[in-house]
């Protein structure tokens, strides 16, 4: 009867355990950001180029002759040629749509211009999904877009005027809902999928879109973040040593001491005296 009994406590206790360890499980939360910037340097054409960032670790980049390649640890583990082959239509319209943008603000501002769109989304710990954009010129933050409410809202000021501009053209406004709302929302599932783990909320991929001239490239970390990327030829992939340190596995301390106090409930008072007794005798 005893020995059942304290099979049974042993159950309870290991049933505990599991919902506490459960309960400590990161959900599948990332955050997936594009960042589109298009400028031209002097008289030149207009020119773009795409990085794509996991963590603050490039794997992509795509420039204005629409070559679009892959490299480091994270753009293999991302099977990332089939992600060219998926998002490389979908940058080069965005690109396309940015510089129409830029070109009709330099038809009112006669000065040197580069415009950013930052394309942003991702999933709440309760597994919401949330997606926005944020708009800057020349490394300043002027425009909020809301891809829930479709609503631009303007951030600087004497920002009205541009906001009024990208709202007369309703093309505009359709793409940055559908890329967002869609285009981001699957991408950010194919990259859950391809990973392969469960990624922190504060996990992110970032897609940067500059200037080919690093005259043009923006300088304001509010709108993207540093580029310390090596530079990688389209058909090569540069050797990696080690993965990501963002991407490492790394102790919960928290949860050790949440487990710590049910391990101990779980060997029955009578146990825990025998083996006092035991090792007082070996003594």
């Amino acid at each position: 009867m005893a020995k059942k009994a304290a099979t049974e406590h042993m159950a309870l206790c290991f049933s505990v355990l599991l919902i506490c360890l459960w309960s400590m499980l990161p959900l599948d939360a990332a955050s997936l950001c594009y960042i589109f910037t298009v400028g031209k340097s002097g008289s030149g054409p207009w020119q773009h180029k795409v990085q794509g960032q996991l963590n603050e670790e490039t794997f992509l980049s795509y420039n204005s002759i629409n070559n679009c390649h892959v490299f480091g640890v994270l753009g293999i583990r991302l099977n990332a040629t089939k992600i060219c082959d998926k998002q490389v239509d979908t940058l080069k319209d965005g690109a396309d749509l940015i510089k129409q943008q830029v070109i009709r603000m330099n038809n009112i501002i006669r000065e040197p211009l580069t415009l950013q769109a930052k394309m942003h989304c991702w999933h709440d710990g309760d597994g919401h999904f949330n997606a926005s954009w944020d708009i800057g010129l020349n490394g300043q933050k002027i425009l909020h877009f809301d891809s829930s409410t479709g609503k631009l809202t303007e951030v600087g000021p004497g920002s009205s005027w541009i906001k009024e501009l990208w709202e007369e053209d309703r093309h505009v406004t359709a793409f940055l809902t559908v890329t967002s709302q869609g285009d981001c929302r699957s991408w950010l599932q194919e990259v859950t999928l391809h990973l392969g783990k469960k990624l922190q909320p504060t996990e992110s991929l970032l897609l940067f879109i500059s200037p080919d001239p690093p005259s043009l490239t923006p300088s304001s970390q509010d709108i993207h973040p540093h580029d310390s990327s090596p530079a990688a030829s389209p058909t090569a992939t540069p050797h990696v040593d080690q993965p990501p340190s963002s991407l490492a596995i790394k102790p919960n301390i928290s949860v050790l001491l949440i487990i710590l106090p049910y391990t101990l409930l779980c060997f029955p008072r009578g146990t825990l005296d025998n083996d006092r007794v035991k090792m007082l005798q070996r003594m």
